[in-house]
């Protein structure tokens, strides 16, 4: 059974002096384990442009109790 999930936005910072791309993570948890994947899709998506940088990746992350 889905208990809990959780919304990861994944965004571009540039890149370090190695030249390897250095990635910021804002999460959002609690999230209504009812939710659809295409309404937290659209939910990052309204998120995203209210950010300094540019998202770069969408990820969901579900919490499942076995007993």
């Amino acid at each position: 059974m889905l208990v809990n999930s959780r919304l990861i936005l994944v965004f571009s910072n540039g890149v370090d002096e190695f030249g390897d791309p250095i990635h910021k993570t804002k999460s959002f948890n609690n999230i209504k384990p009812t939710a659809t994947d295409q309404q937290l899709t659209a939910v990052a998506s309204s998120l995203a442009p209210l950010q300094q940088w540019s998202l770069i990746q969408v990820d969901r992350t579900n919490l499942h109790s076995l007993m």
